[in-house]
């Protein structure tokens, strides 16, 4: 077997049309062609796919999909034989794919993989390794991380007033220029404002330890929609995992959010203490509150402490 797709029927996109494509891609991949119906399914399907020494694992979903998947591999195949990934966007958010993935999806998406894989685009990336410290939950891999503001915005744009009138890309968007919007009524302001107490340390160095608005960490090069709220202040530079922390009350939200949503970084943005962006190998964070890793909330633990690094490198194959 040199190819394996990974099918999510619960994705958003794979509800509509999924059948469909679950009749083809079946013809297509026979015993290839794996739909879980639980983590530990999932496990023991990728377990047989190292067994084969599959090359090539395509994912059709979401970014949660993604993630686990890119976890299991990492727990079950050896780091030095990684398969190489293609990603099919077909969940509620499809952040990743946006950068690594395929423009398209469905059955012309896995032909073109099928027949060209051998000479298709494909780029090496380093996910977000996620540990925590006191062994409470097994390291996950992912691309998109975010803690306090950020966290409570993302549950909003999972409620289903928001994700029925929009795709996820979108409600997320507009729900993070909503929620900013709400610091205009006096009973939320403060609430957001004040953010959550968080301690950062970037490559053993500390960093931050005070009240924060919003933390970001991810291991992509690009966001949907132009977006971009990342950049080096010149104070840190190592690695690929890119972060920004916003302290609570910062000056100038509006304007920083303005400015960011449209992937710029202004001389002042940059200068200011309230905003701090860079690239780090390794991060060390304390926060109360869950976080979000591709759109799934998990809990801190009892130390509220997590350490966020360079996992293994993957390939991703790509239109």
């Amino acid at each position: 077997m040199r190819l394996a797709l990974i099918h999510n029927p619960r994705s958003r996109k794979n509800r509509r049309d999924g059948r469909k494509f679950a009749r083809q891609a079946s013809d297509l991949l026979g015993d290839g062609f794996l739909v879980p119906s639980s983590h530990d399914e999932m496990q023991e399907m990728v377990t047989e796919l190292a067994r084969r020494n599959v090359p090539l694992v395509a994912i059709n979903g979401g970014d949660g999909t993604v993630s686990d998947v890119m976890t299991a591999i990492a727990r079950i195949y050896p780091e030095d034989a990684l398969p190489d990934i293609a990603i099919f966007p077909s969940g509620n958010t499809n952040l990743i794919a946006q950068d690594i993935g395929f423009s398209t999806r469905g059955i012309e998406a896995l032909k073109l993989l099928y027949r060209n894989s051998a000479v298709l685009p494909r780029k090496t990336r380093r996910p977000l390794k996620i540990s925590w410290p006191e062994g409470e939950h097994e390291t996950r891999l992912g691309m998109f991380q975010g803690s306090s503001g950020y966290a409570r915005a993302i549950a909003i744009a999972h409620s289903p007033h928001v994700l029925r009138y929009a795709p996820h890309n979108l409600a997320v968007a507009a729900t993070l220029i909503g929620a900013f919007a709400s610091l205009l009524w006096r009973r939320q302001r403060e609430t957001w404002l004040a953010g959550d107490p968080l301690t950062l340390e970037v490559d053993g160095t500390p960093l931050v330890d005070g009240q924060s608005f919003l933390f970001l960490s991810t291991a992509l090069q690009k966001l949907n929609l132009g977006i971009w709220p990342f950049w080096n202040t010149g104070k840190v530079r190592t690695g690929d995992l890119h972060f920004l922390r916003v302290a609570d009350h910062p000056k100038k939200l509006l304007q920083a959010t303005w400015a960011l949503l449209r992937g710029r970084a202004p001389a002042w943005l940059r200068e200011s203490p309230d905003y701090t962006s860079g690239k780090a190998s390794e991060l060390v964070l304390t926060c109360q509150g869950d976080f979000v890793l591709d759109g799934e909330r998990f809990s801190p633990g009892a130390s509220h402490r997590i350490v966020l690094s360079e996992g293994p490198e993957f390939g991703f194959v790509h239109d």
